[in-house]
Order: C-alpha cells, then structure tokens, then sequence
C-alpha cells in the first residue's frame, strides 16, 4: 500500500548477472581444460637431437660446399672433449699443414663453430663417439676431415702431399635415452642423418 502511494519507492528486486565465485569457477575450470587439452609446445628429447645432429650435418654439409665452390680444401674439426665443431678452410702449402677460420656462417656472418655444450635449443645432446670420428686408410683415426676441391673427403699431409681417402666418418650423438648418427659417405663427401 505504502508503495502504491509514492511509486518511486521501488522494492528490492534481485538483478539478473553471476556473482564473483561462479565466474571464478569457470575461469578456473576453463583454465584446468586449456592446460590438459593443448599439448606442451617444448621440444621433446627426441625432437632437441634431431635438432642438434641437423645443424652438425649442415656444418660438414657447408665445409664440403666451401670445397666446391672456391675450389680450395675446406673442412671440419670434431672435438669430442670440448664437444665443438668448427669449419675451417685449410693451407696446404704450409708444413705441418694450417688452418684458417675464414669460412662464415651464411647467416650470422660469424665463423662458423658449433658447440654443442652451449647450445640452447639442444641441451643435453652431446658427441659421444669413444674415438676420434674420421678413419682414412692406413693413418687410421682422426678428428678432422678434409673435403678436396672436388668436394672428396681426404686427409692430406702437407710434408709430402700424401693424400689419404675416408673409409668412413660417422659422429655419434646422444641425449642419454636416443642416439643418431651423422655419416659422411666416403667416395662422395655426402652427409646424412641417420
């Protein structure tokens, strides 16, 4: 009654809407379905030595077309101590032989050296070969190999220019669970993944 007689007196009406804790709840609950529904964009063990053994195969891939392109010996030395890779162009008129780190990196400009211990995208991937990775006939092992102008992987000595062909040059890596091999043919020069 008392309403009827002064109508801008409107009684307390609920109003429509939710309240703090129901949308926290499905905020949550939305954010619990996003967390088991989208996969985990990290690199996965297996995915971080593929990483690491494509960019050691793009160095000895890079060392054998430096040979074929400037038509001078260019290689790669593989430190399994310091776990690094370095392209380097070699002089042959020098005795003992001497190298130089003139060949660089098509993107950064920088002389090309992988090091597999520093390497952010890949850690925990190293080379775990138990002796050095090139073997040549009759000198055995050694740890680098050299790619002619032909793009054929030798080793030479520079006293006598006796040049020495790959029988076969295989870096292993491993991340303690997965293994893959990086093999260099040896009548060709060319590099795969395996």
């Amino acid at each position: 009654m008392y309403r009827e007689q002064n109508p801008k007196i409107k009684l307390y009406q609920k109003q429509a809407g939710f309240s703090l804790l129901e949308i926290s709840i499905v905020v949550l609950v939305l954010g619990i379905m996003a967390i088991v529904v989208i996969p985990d964009s990290s690199p996965t063990n297996q995915q971080k030595l593929d990483l690491a053994a494509e960019q050691i195969a793009q160095a000895l891939r890079f060392a054998h077309s430096e040979a074929l392109r400037t038509g001078e010996h260019h290689g790669v030395t593989i430190s399994q101590v310091t776990q690094t890779i370095t392209v380097k162009k070699w002089d042959l008129t020098t005795d003992p032989v001497s190298t130089e780190l003139v060949p660089y990196h098509p993107v950064d400009k920088q002389s090309f050296v992988f090091d597999a211990d520093t390497m952010s995208l890949a850690p925990g991937v190293s080379i775990i070969n138990s002796s050095d990775i090139f073997n040549y006939v009759t000198i055995g092992r050694r740890r680098s190999l050299i790619f002619d102008p032909e793009g054929v992987p030798v080793w030479v000595l520079g006293s006598d220019d006796s040049i020495y062909r790959l029988l076969d040059g295989i870096v292993e890596l491993s991340n303690g669970q997965n293994q893959r091999n990086i093999a260099v043919a040896p009548l060709t020069g060319r590099v795969t993944v395996q």
